[in-house]
C-alpha cells in the first residue's frame, strides 16, 4: 500500500540523535502503514551502525553530496507519499505530530505549507548561557511563518508545492529552507503556523555549538550573495556583525534574572566577533563556506 505521508530526515554524523528521533516516529498516533520514514544519510560513506533500530516503515538512502538540502532532495526523489513532512535527526516529534499536520493540510490548498511549533529544551536541569541564548534567538517558527517561511526542522506540505517551486537549492549549506519557502510564497503557496504540530529540539549547549551555527549561516548567506540569486534579486553583501534587534530581543525576553541577561549579552558580543572573523575569512581571504 502506498503511504499517505513521507517523513524526510537528513542526518550527518548524528546516529544517537537519529535513534531518538526514530523512536518518536515509531510511536506516532497514526497507523504506521500510513507513513514512511526516509533517512537521508549525508555522511560520505553509506555505512549505518548495526545498532541502529529502524522502525518497520523506515529506510535509509545514501545521499553523499554534502549538505542537508541536497540530502532532502534525494529523499524527495524516492518518496512515495503525497504529504511530505520534514524534520531533523536531532528533533523529537510529538506523538501527534503527523496527525496534527494532516489535520492542517486537510484545510489548506494543494500547495499550502505548515510551519509547526519548535520547542527548545536544555540538556540538563538548568539552562547554560549558550542554551539561554539559543532559547531566545533560535528556531522562532511563529515569527518565521509571519514572514512566509518555516524551518525544515518542522515543515509539512504536499508534493504539489515542490512541483510548483522546484527542489531545494542543493548548493546551500544553510538558509535553503528560507530560500525555498520564499520561492514557494512568491508563486502563491500559503503558509500557516500550527502550534499543535510540535517537535522538540535540544538547545545548543555550548558557545562552540553556537559559533558553528553562526559560521554555517554566514556561509549560506555568502553563497547566496556570491551567486546573486535570492528570489531573483541581489542581497546585501554582508550582515551587520552586531544586530540591534538581537540585543532588544535579549533584553525584552521575560523571566530572566539580571545575571541571565548579562550572560546572554556576553554570548551575543562573542558571537559578533565570530561574525566579524568569518565575514573576513569569506569575503577577503577567499574562504569556503563551512557545513559544520
Amino acid at each position: 500500500m502506498t503511504p499517505q505521508v513521507s517523513v524526510i530526515v537528513p542526518t550527518y554524523a548524528d546516529w544517537l540523535g537519529l535513534q531518538a528521533c526514530l523512536d518518536c516516529l515509531a510511536g506516532q498516533s497514526v497507523s504506521p502503514d500510513r507513513f514512511e520514514v526516509i533517512v537521508a544519510n549525508n555522511n560520505a560513506l553509506p555505512d549505518v551502525p548495526e545498532t541502529l533500530r529502524l522502525p518497520g516503515n523506515a529506510w535509509v538512502v545514501h545521499a553523499p553530496t554534502p549538505g542537508s538540502y541536497a540530502a532532502r532532495n534525494l529523499a524527495l526523489e524516492v518518496a512515495r507519499g503525497d504529504c511530505l513532512f520534514f524534520t531533523d535527526s536531532d528533533c523529537l516529534p510529538d506523538r501527534r505530530w503527523i496527525e496534527a499536520g494532516l489535520d492542517h493540510l486537510a484545510v489548506l490548498g494543494p500547495t499550502g505549507r505548515i510551519g509547526g511549533r519548535i520547542e527548545l529544551f536544555p540538556h540538563g536541569a538548568t539552562w547554560t548561557a549558550a542554551e539561554l541564548y539559543d532559547r531566545i534567538h533560535g528556531l522562532r517558527q511563529h515569527d518565521y511563518v509571519r514572514y512566509g517561511w518555516a524551518a525544515t526542522a518542522n515543515l509539512a506540505t504536499r508534493r504539489a508545492a515542490f512541483d510548483l517551486a522546484g527542489p531545494f537549492r542543493a548548493d546551500l549549506f544553510s538558509g535553503g529552507d528560507v530560500e525555498w519557502n520564499l520561492r514557494a510564497k512568491s508563486l502563491g503557496s500559503e503558509i500557516v503556523f500550527a502550534p499543535d504540530m510540535l517537535v522538540r529540539h535540544p538547545a545548543r549547549a555550548s558557545f562552540a555549538d553556537l559559533a558553528k551555527k553562526r559560521r554555517r549561516h554566514l556561509g549560506g548567506h555568502h553563497q547566496k550573495t556570491v551567486l546573486n540569486l535570492y528570489q531573483g534579486r541581489k542581497t546585501r553583501s554582508h550582515k551587520p556583525f552586531f544586530q540591534p534587534n538581537e540585543i532588544r530581543r535579549c533584553l525584552s525576553y521575560p523571566g530572566l534574572s539580571d545575571k541571565d541577561y548579562a550572560k546572554v549579552l556576553w554570548v551575543a558580543f562573542r558571537l559578533a566577533l565570530v561574525s566579524l572573523d568569518e565575514t573576513i575569512r569569506l569575503r577577503y581571504l577567499s574562504g569556503r563556506p563551512k557545513r559544520s
